[in-house]
């Protein structure tokens, strides 16, 4: 079986998981998450960090810590890339493609803006930082095209022993759940 279908059989097996924890559990875990991003010693300069669908690790809070510290910036959708738009306390969203609450204002290449760090969502990931997304590539060529400490953050269920790999895939330096950090 080739690294995409074992991806694809790995997605079927991590959604029933996500899908039968109850949303008190999913906050719980998103709160320890967030006093662990809290404790990190990150380096300085501008984050990417993205707002969490309802089967995510809700990144309300860690956002919130971070505006008015940092520059924070979001990413938004533009055909196969991600572009990404400052927030701030007052910034306005829309829901775009998937749900997604996306901030309105100018979108600026990633190469613009230089993120010192980027949080990434996730569908899986493995204790050697490999991350398995929802599978159409956007923060991997995202990945491709800068220089940004990578952050996954993931439930304790999202953790599997090893996720399958292609040329394309990009693994993360950091790997935050409720129960640990894994640092590359």
């Amino acid at each position: 079986m080739s690294a995409s279908q074992n991806k694809a059989e790995l997605r079927k097996y991590i959604r029933p998981k996500l899908s039968s924890m109850s949303a008190d559990e999913m906050l719980i875990q998103s709160a320890k998450i967030a006093d662990r991003i809290k404790r990190l010693d990150l380096p300085t300069g501008s984050i990417c960090i993205y707002n969490s669908l309802d089967s995510e690790v809700d990144t309300r809070e860690i956002i919130d810590y971070f505006l008015g510290k940092r520059e924070v910036y979001l990413p938004v959708v533009e055909g196969d890339d991600i572009l990404l738009v400052k927030a701030d306390k007052n910034s306005e969203y829309r829901a775009a493609k998937w749900g997604i609450l996306e901030p309105i204002g100018e979108r600026l290449s990633p190469n613009d803006v230089d993120p010192k760090i980027t949080f990434t969502p996730l569908l899986g990931a493995d204790r050697k930082l490999n991350r398995l997304g929802k599978g159409k590539g956007f923060y991997d060529r995202y990945f491709a095209k800068i220089e940004t400490l990578k952050i996954g953050l993931a439930f304790d269920e999202q953790i599997v022993d090893e996720i399958p790999c292609e040329d394309t895939d990009i693994p993360l330096d950091i790997l935050v759940s409720a129960s640990e950090v894994l640092i590359r």
